[in-house]
C-alpha cells in the first residue's frame, strides 16, 4: 500500500474543500509559488528563466500576487514585462507563456495518476477515494484501470446529478413544458455540473 498516497488522501479529505485530488495538486503549486515568493525573486537566474518562459499564466500570476509580498510581486512582474518589452522593441516573435506553475500542476497530476494505478486494488485507498469528493477529471483518473465494481461505486455519487440534469432537460420538452416545475436540485444541476467539469 502506498503510505504516502494514503496520507495525502486522508489530509485532503480532512482539510480540503472540493475535489481531494485538485486540492492536493493546488497545494503543491501553492508551495512552489510560496517558495518563489520567499526566495526565488532574489534568484536572478530563476527570474530570467521564468521571464524567458513568458512568466506565469493569468491564473498563477494572480495566485502569486495574492500570496506573495507586494515587493516580491513587483520584482517578478517587472522581470516578466521587461522581457516582453525587450522582445517587442527588437521585433521578435511574441513569447508564448510556458507557465512553470502549470507544469508543476501537470507533473503532480501525472504522479497521482501513476500512484492511483499502482494502488487501484488497495482496499484502504479505495475506501478513501469513496469518501473523497472528486471532480470529473479526477474521477476518470481514479477509475482508470480500477476494478469495475470500484469504478462503478466511485461514479455512483454522480447518479443523482445526472438524474437532475436529465429531469431539467426533460421538463423543457414541449410535451411537458409548463406542466411540471423544476425542483431546486434540478435548477442547481447546471452549476454543479460546471463545477465538477471546471475543477482542476
Amino acid at each position: 500500500m502506498s503510505t504516502s498516497l494514503r496520507y495525502d488522501l486522508e489530509t485532503a479529505i480532512k482539510e480540503g474543500e472540493g475535489c481531494a485530488l485538485c486540492w492536493l495538486e493546488q497545494r503543491q503549486v501553492s508551495r512552489y509559488l510560496q517558495g518563489v515568493s520567499n526566495d526565488g525573486v532574489n534568484n536572478i537566474p530563476l527570474r530570467i528563466r521564468l521571464a524567458k518562459r513568458g512568466g506565469y499564466c493569468a491564473e498563477h500570476s494572480q495566485q502569486f500576487a495574492e500570496l506573495a509580498h507586494a515587493l516580491s510581486s513587483a520584482i517578478l512582474l517587472e522581470s516578466f514585462l521587461k522581457q516582453k518589452l525587450e522582445n517587442a522593441m527588437a521585433g521578435k516573435r511574441p513569447i508564448q507563456i510556458d507557465c512553470e506553475a502549470c507544469e508543476i500542476l501537470s507533473d503532480n497530476r501525472d504522479s497521482y495518476a501513476k500512484s492511483l494505478r499502482r494502488s487501484n486494488k488497495d482496499q484502504a485507498i479505495q475506501d478513501l477515494l469513496l469518501n473523497a469528493r472528486l471532480c470529473a477529471t479526477h474521477l476518470q483518473i481514479a477509475s482508470h484501470r480500477a476494478p469495475p465494481l470500484f469504478a462503478s461505486q466511485l461514479s455512483g455519487e454522480y447518479n443523482d446529478l445526472m438524474h437532475h440534469l436529465a429531469e431539467f432537460i426533460r421538463k423543457y420538452d414541449y410535451r411537458v413544458a409548463g406542466k411540471e416545475q423544476h425542483t431546486e436540485a434540478e435548477k442547481q444541476s447546471i452549476r454543479n455540473a460546471l463545477k465538477l467539469l471546471q475543477e482542476r
